[in-house]
């Protein structure tokens, strides 16, 4: 059997790959801050495995015990031909210029974005560092990640050091003797929650707002089942490159 684990599970792209784990009957596990009734009842059409944990992952002290109690889990169930943690969860916020952010929600994507993924992933390696079957970590990118936006310092920095961290756990697991493939996708413009808070900024605060604001206008933003189904199919490709950070547009 096939485990994931996938954070921010209530909305968006999480939400989207849920969806469609469940349709190929793998054991799905959701974390996130609010329940979601629609993914409940996907769960019982197909008869898949689901478990929902709610927790707010920005609350970065509860990581570890949250990746120990399911591991230990999936270890007793002793059925796990694959073990996947999609690093989904993540906030824009604050669409600020420095000097003008808010300091406790500047903490907070951070802890969220950057911090929490990082505990995750390494917790899971060291608890699965025996493990002799197939482990597969993916963080969720953003094109942010490789160039800077005015009011999204935040944002851009978590990314970018999401990205780093991603390529340095690749290159170390590389060597081992029971490795875990580890990558970033980036998933591109999206129809989703987040977009609405971006086209909702005050355009002092950020500047391309209006650009944003047109994506939506002229529908050029993806659909996040879309996105899913190619982040699937490339978790099920076969990695071959540890740590590689990919974008979406490889994939179209």
């Amino acid at each position: 059997m096939n485990y994931f684990i996938v954070t921010g599970s209530s909305k968006g792209l999480g939400e989207a790959a849920v969806k469609l784990l469940l349709k190929e009957n793998h054991h799905v596990i959701c974390i996130a801050r609010s329940e979601n009734v629609e993914l409940e009842h996907a769960a019982k059409e197909s008869g898949a495995e689901f478990t929902f944990l709610q927790e707010d992952l920005s609350k970065h002290e509860r990581v570890t015990g949250i990746v120990q109690y399911l591991l230990s889990k999936i270890e007793k169930d002793g059925q796990a031909e694959g073990i996947y943690l999609i690093n989904n969860a993540g906030m824009v916020d604050p669409i600020k210029p420095a000097g003008k952010a808010d300091e406790s929600t500047m903490t907070k994507a951070v802890h969220l974005n950057l911090l929490t993924p990082m505990l995750m992933t390494n917790e899971f390696i060291r608890l699965t560092e025996d493990w002799d079957c197939k482990k597969v970590i993916v963080n969720i990118s953003s094109g942010a990640a490789n160039r800077p936006i005015h009011g999204w310092n935040t944002y851009c920095t978590t990314k970018a050091g999401l990205d780093m961290f991603t390529k340095s756990v690749g290159l170390e697991q590389s060597q081992a003797a029971h490795p875990t493939n580890i990558l970033s996708f980036s998933p591109g413009v999206m129809d989703t929650d987040m977009q609405g808070v971006i086209r909702s900024s005050d355009k002092e605060d950020f500047t391309n707002v209006e650009t944003f604001k047109s994506y939506h206008d002229e529908g050029q933003l993806r659909s996040p089942l879309f996105v899913a189904e190619k982040m699937i199919e490339l978790i099920f490709s076969g990695i071959n490159e540890n740590g590689k950070v990919y974008d979406i547009k490889e994939f179209l």
